[in-house]
């Protein structure tokens, strides 16, 4: 029986077609002429992760990534990944499939750790799903413990860098500017409190003066008030002596009275003035304004008005003792001179 060349070339497109699928799996890292297991794991995220992806048990390939796929369904919308081992991997039911990172572009691998073989009913089915996680690169690289040491160990340095930072910027011994604005800082403040103390110390002082001439200034006030009536009074006898005068038809006296009558509203005009320029007077003492206000208020200013009284009072004793020290002569070795008997007149 003689085959056709159709029949032929059928053949060998399904035979190539085989070939193709056989070689693409293969590839990815599945051989389909040899039998498997196949397990699930579930993970939030699979960043980096494909199909065909080496699975290892301590570093040896013992099968790859079958699929990856989205599980909709979920809320949390986490990822089914498909193991695929060899046949004659057999695994315990707590097995974790880890996914590694292995180098600095973000390669990934999946690591099944274990801590003992298993056997019988100990060991996973396929088809079974596996405990899942994921490490970054350091933890893929040094390990969950060695990780933890490299941090402390990175903390430690990274302690021991800012107390020499520290000392060196912040210290007293330092001369960085840093240091120089925080010692000046710390000064500022504590010229500060000093200032705010002695402000206090000068009020506390100054509060029974102040509070003498405020009680002094009061019952002046209380005073010419008190006195408002009788003012009134003068007023209203003015008022009838001046109708008595204009009934007498005396424009002369008429005249004076009322010159009088207005001197005297003109000095309780000024009387008024006086007690508001009075008022301003205190509330500029209790201001600090003025050569008073300043006295009472600037410690500095008395003292430096002090000095100058003790100063000028020793100039004057020595122009006293020596006079001849301000007589303008010709030369100066005749004042030394003097200056000398001066100091041997004193010794005796």
């Amino acid at each position: 029986m003689t085959i056709s060349k159709e029949i032929k070339i059928g053949l060998l497109a399904l035979v190539a077609v085989a070939l193709s699928i056989w070689g693409y799996k293969f590839i990815m890292g599945k051989n389909l002429l040899v039998k498997s297991n196949m397990y699930q794991v579930i993970y939030p995220t699979v960043d980096g992760l494909r199909v065909g992806t080496s699975v290892r048990i301590n570093g040896v390939s013992v099968g790859s990534v079958g699929s990856i796929e989205l599980m909709p369904e979920d809320i949390e919308k986490k990822v089914r990944v498909l193991l695929d081992l060899d046949r004659d991997i057999q695994i315990p039911k707590d097995t974790r499939a880890v996914i590694m990172t292995t180098s600095f572009m973000g390669d990934k691998a999946i690591d099944l750790f274990y801590e003992r073989p298993c056997s019988g009913e100990d060991c996973a089915k396929s088809g079974a799903y596996l405990k899942g996680e994921t490490r970054g690169l350091l933890g893929s690289m040094l390990g969950k413990e060695d990780a933890s040491a490299y941090m402390d160990i990175l903390k430690t340095g990274l302690q021991d860098i800012i107390d020499s930072l520290n000392a060196q910027l912040l210290s007293d011994s330092s001369n960085s500017p840093v240091a120089k604005s925080v010692r000046d800082l710390q000064r500022t403040m504590a010229n500060l409190s000093s200032a705010t103390s002695r402000v206090d110390g000068l009020l506390a002082k100054s509060s029974g003066a102040i509070s003498g001439t405020l009680s002094d200034f009061n019952k002046l006030s209380s005073t010419l008030a008190g006195k408002k009536d009788q003012i009134g009074s003068t007023i209203d006898d003015a008022a009838s002596t001046m109708k008595q005068l204009s009934e007498a038809d005396i424009a002369k006296t008429i005249a004076e009275l009322n010159g009088a009558i207005s001197n005297l509203k003109t000095t309780i005009a000024s009387a008024d003035k006086a007690m508001t320029g009075v008022t301003g007077l205190v509330n500029d003492v209790n201001t600090g304004k003025g050569s008073l206000g300043k006295l009472m208020k600037d410690e500095e200013l008395y003292n430096n008005l002090n000095q100058l009284g003790i100063r000028a009072d020793s100039l004057f004793t020595d122009i006293q003792d020596r006079p001849y020290r301000y007589i303008p002569f010709k030369s100066r070795n005749k004042v030394k001179r003097m200056d000398k008997q001066d100091a041997k007149e004193e010794e005796k």
